[in-house]
């Protein structure tokens, strides 16, 4: 028998490795000692070595060893690889990502390693976020998660503060500095009176709800932010970008606000709200100021404001009529605060709405979602409206779409409603589309056209002739379910400061296909919520809520005529894609909001009549998009919230890019 110790521990390796080779792991493992006596810091022996151990199932000693390797020899590269492996059968995760990462690092041509890390990041997820779905919110185990792995840290609450803060103090109605670490100080004693001005100072003040509380290091946050807006350009601006900050001076915000989230029974945090930029009709549905707004004390000066009063209604309606004073308003993007829901009164939105000019005729609690409001606006005693459908063929969608149209508009056509219906027959050469345009002759009206498909120029046909002042452009692959959306929808569009309305539309199955367009998601455009349940959490179920967005689509699209007139028309340059999404651009130009009422609930059979993966237009019709709307692609939509991924619909938090909404 060979005496191995009078070996060169090269020789041995070369053995060792052809032993390995040949599955013997016995004769392996012998001759690796061995090495590692003569050669005690060998890195790939180590390397070598757990690759045995892991032979034999001795996955804690595979792992030592292959930890050993990588102390000896980090460049090595492939141990790291190998203890990835090994931490991942170990259920380490959190181990594993970084020896993946490590891996990448030192063999970066191997890039199919980051396969490897993303099944890390996944199984880390599901590990700490079992029974969880993102597609039903953010539940507590999944913001546990984000939390520690991804939400951006705030500064501490040491760090010196250069402005002043202040808190209104409930028990006397007097001012308060606040130190650096959120807590109280001296009450607010003016060095100059500035007659009877409430404000005798600047600086900003912190208005919290009732038992709210300010994160450590909030102040310092918010402080960061606002350097920052001196030293950065804005993303966002007007004409070309839709961004309306950019190239423009910069200005201190009159009122500022945060993304906030609450306290468990056990102090531990939960129920995120990562809330939207300003967009009014989203407050009026779901007011987010309740436990933490700032405000610019001069600006409250110049205003001649009050001070806040301390109850839950007249700080509601203080709230109020301070935003009916147009202050810059911006959000930052940073859990700032921990608060709780208020149930609201809805009397003072009202009046708040009524003396805007608002035709609104009802704010009540939301009988579903705690704090938000459902509102309903007044319609005119008679009005019109012009539905538009084009169709080529497929009797059995253009008649579903006729039958449930003409059954749920019944009775707003009994209380004042003069609908006409334009179908757009856009060369039908099927028998069975023949008989169904015979049959409804009495009540809708056919227009002829036998151009190629241009669903642009088939809507501006129809528009030139249409009697009604609204417009409502439909598709035949419609299906409407209740009645009460054509009157919401109409509501809406009759608003002055409105452009377009949309609908919050299905698939056939239940699940939302499009839930209002979000610019720059997916770098294009995006349908916010597809795929997901209609009563979901995400965003505090903001799609049971008035909502306002970048644009809404044209399978269901409603707008007064003398805009479409004003605008020229929809753009026949775009024939199928991204015409809607256009047109909604160059409204909110002129200063209209997009919104979707969520009474407008209805099924979209889409795509029955063509297929998208097949079109000849989408490419033109992108590059087309792209060219008068690039600063879209890269601009962050104010009405999706900053914390939530840019390339997913479904709303999930910043970090979770690669995670599966079902775990």
């Amino acid at each position: 028998m060979i005496d191995l110790s009078k070996q060169p521990w090269q020789k041995l390796y070369q053995a060792a490795e052809f032993a390995f080779q040949e599955e013997r792991w016995l004769a392996a493992d012998r001759l690796l000692e061995e090495v590692l006596k003569q050669e005690p810091n060998h890195a790939s022996a180590f390397h070598l070595l757990g690759k045995v151990y892991l032979k034999q199932l001795r996955l804690d000693a595979a792992l030592t060893a292959q930890q050993r390797s990588c102390e000896l020899d980090p460049s090595l590269g492939w141990n790291w690889f190998a203890a990835g492996e090994l931490l991942m059968e170990l259920n380490r995760y959190d181990e594993a990502l970084l020896s993946f990462e490590q891996a990448l690092a030192m063999l970066p041509s191997e890039e199919w390693i980051l396969d490897q890390i993303k099944a890390a990041r996944i199984a880390r997820f599901s590990a700490c976020t079992a029974g969880e779905d993102l597609k039903e919110g953010i539940g507590p185990k999944t913001y546990r998660y984000w939390i520690q792995h991804h939400e951006s840290p705030l500064p501490t609450a040491s760090v010196p503060l250069r402005d002043e803060y202040w808190c209104l103090d409930p028990q006397n109605q007097q001012l308060k500095r606040l130190r650096p670490d959120c807590s109280k100080d001296e009450f607010l004693t003016p060095t100059a009176p500035l007659g009877d001005s409430p404000w005798p100072t600047d600086g900003w003040l912190i208005l919290l709800g009732d038992g709210a509380q300010l994160r450590p290091g909030a102040l310092q946050g918010l402080e960061s932010w606002l350097i920052g807006i001196h030293q950065e350009q804005h993303l966002s601006a007007p004409a070309t970008s839709l961004c309306p900050l950019k190239n423009q001076p910069l200005m201190l915000p009159d009122l500022i606000y945060s993304d906030e989230d609450g306290l468990d029974a056990y102090g531990q945090r939960c129920d995120p709200w990562f809330k939207p930029g300003w967009v009014e009709e989203s407050f009026w549905s779901s007011p987010w100021l309740s436990n933490l707004s700032v405000w610019r004390m001069s600006w409250l000066r110049d205003r001649q404001l009050p001070l806040p009063p301390t109850d839950l209604k007249g700080r509601w309606s203080w709230l109020l009529r301070a935003l009916e004073l147009h202050p810059r308003i911006s959000h930052i993007p940073l859990v700032l605060v921990h608060g709780q829901s208020f149930q609201l009164d809805p009397e003072p939105l009202k009046q708040s709405l009524i003396r805007q000019g608002e035709a609104i005729q009802q704010v009540r609690m939301h009988p579903s979602l705690p704090g938000c409001f459902s509102l309903q606006w007044q319609l005119p005693k008679h009005w019109s409206c012009s539905i538009i459908i084009p169709t080529r063929d497929r009797a059995d969608l253009l008649e579903r779409c006729l039958e449930t149209v003409w059954a749920t508009t019944a009775s707003a056509r009994c209380n004042g409603c003069q609908l006409e219906i334009l179908v757009v027959d856009n060369g039908s050469c099927e028998p069975e589309t023949g008989s169904l345009l015979k049959r409804w002759k009495q009540r809708i009206q056919v227009l002829r056209s036998d151009e190629p498909f241009n669903w642009s120029r088939l809507n501006n046909q129809a528009a030139a002739i249409a009697k009604g002042e609204l417009l409502l452009l439909l598709n035949n692959d419609i299906e409407a379910i209740e009645p009460g959306w054509f009157e919401a929808m109409a509501a809406q569009a009759m608003r002055p400061r409105v452009g377009a309305v949309g609908a919050l539309l299905l698939y056939p199955d239940g699940t939302i296909q499009y839930g209002g367009v979000v610019l720059g998601l997916n770098h294009a455009v995006g349908h916010a919520y597809r795929n997901l349940r209609q009563n979901h959490a995400v965003h505090h179920g903001r799609s049971r809520l008035l909502s306002g967005w970048g644009a809404v689509t044209g399978a269901c699209l409603m707008l007064r005529k003398e805009l479409l007139v004003r605008l020229g028309g929809l753009d026949q340059g775009l024939p199928v894609e991204f015409n809607d999404v256009d047109l909604c651009l160059r409204l909110v130009l002129l200063g209209y909001h997009c919104v979707i009422p969520p009474e407008a609930v209805l099924i979209h059979h889409e795509c029955q009549s063509r297929n998208p993966k097949t079109s000849q237009t989408a490419l033109p019709g992108l590059n087309r998009f792209r060219q008068r709307w690039h600063g879209v692609f890269g601009c962050q939509d104010s009405c999706w919230p900053a914390q939530s991924e840019r390339m997913f619909e479904d709303g999930r938090p910043l970090g979770l890019s690669e995670v599966s909404s079902n775990n």
